[in-house]
């Protein structure tokens, strides 16, 4: 379900590879980030959480795509780097999705019977082997406003935050000897706010919406094949509410999302935080369980998921390094 289409007619899934998920965090919570989106897996759920995330945050990431972790069929990787300024969140991100070692199969268009077909898959020797490389780049700017909501009666406002941003995206992928090279953009928006200031009670968590779309007008991908395969928009939507719990020392927060493109899934998570130390997650991607857990030490954050999955396991390991936090040990 990775691979280029490069020599089909059908554009369907074109761009696949920009529709797995970033961030082992993220996955452990079933791929139900879009409301939350305050790490360096920010840019992929929603831009807009670029301006929430830190900042000097150098983000990266390994997974094995199906299979074992040391020969999976696939191979995704991230690196990122997230820079905050007042508000206005900068972020440069790289995605890679890499298949090595895929043989070169006999072309049966000229094959007229089902026995000359048989007679040639027997006496197959092996054409060799080539690869498909994936990648896309990301350049993300994201801003947060901050202001007040009068609701008009007495002694009442309602403050409230407003991230908004958005990613522009060059994509390259190469299938062969064939290469497809294209230019895309993503929009995001969130709107917070503190329970406590709407009750008027404290302990009330925090509640954060979120809106993001991809891929906006479709982005057009152009192979030097001269064929053009179009990328499907798609519109995010989640909710998230963090609840302070204190007899458990610490936080939980729920998390709903839905992406619609030519499929609609329903993605739910839930995270367990022990005193920002320790990190407990469980999530449901689409018809597959999700679990992780995270640990976070001074200016290190190392998160491990497990994604189960019909065509094998997927192992996910990400990690973050604070660069200021760094810096000022120095």
């Amino acid at each position: 379900m990775f691979f280029s289409f490069a020599y089909s007619d059908n554009s369907k899934y074109a761009g696949e590879f920009l529709r797995i998920p970033v961030g082992a965090r993220a996955l452990g919570m079933g791929g139900a980030f879009i409301a939350i989106a305050n790490d360096g897996s920010s840019f992929y759920y929603n831009p807009a959480g670029v301006a929430i995330s830190g900042s000097g945050i150098l983000s990266f990431m390994y997974s094995s795509q199906f299979g074992g972790i040391t020969n999976p069929l696939a191979s995704f990787f991230h690196l990122g780097f997230i820079q905050n300024f007042q508000g206005l969140g900068l972020a440069i991100n790289w995605v890679r999705l890499s298949v090595d070692d895929i043989p070169l199969r006999p072309d049966f268009t000229g094959i007229e019977t089902p026995i000359d077909r048989e007679n040639l898959v027997k006496n197959y020797t092996g054409e060799g082997f080539f690869s498909d490389v994936e990648d896309a780049f990301y350049f993300s700017f994201s801003k947060e406003f901050k202001f007040d909501i009068n609701f008009g009666w007495s002694r009442y406002k309602l403050p409230v935050s407003l991230p908004v941003g958005i990613n522009f995206k060059f994509i390259n992928q190469k299938l062969g000897f064939e290469r497809g090279t294209g230019f895309g953009f993503d929009v995001g928006f969130m709107f917070r706010f503190s329970m406590d200031d709407f009750l008027q009670r404290e302990n009330m968590g925090d509640v954060s919406i979120s809106l993001a779309l991809k891929d906006i007008g479709k982005t057009k991908i152009a192979w030097s094949t001269r064929r053009e395969h179009l990328v499907e928009s798609t519109v995010m939507f989640g909710l998230a509410y963090t609840l302070p719990v204190n007899f458990i020392s610490g936080k939980i927060t729920v998390a709903y999302g839905s992406q619609n493109s030519y499929l609609t899934d329903r993605l739910y998570g839930i995270e367990y935080d022990y005193r920002d130390l320790l990190f407990v997650r469980f999530g449901k991607n689409a018809e597959n369980l999700t679990i992780g857990a995270g640990l976070k030490i001074d200016f290190l954050i190392v998160d491990y998921a497990f994604l189960a999955h019909e065509l094998g396991a997927v192992h996910r390991v990400s990690g973050s390094l604070i660069i200021d936090k760094i810096l000022k040990r120095l």
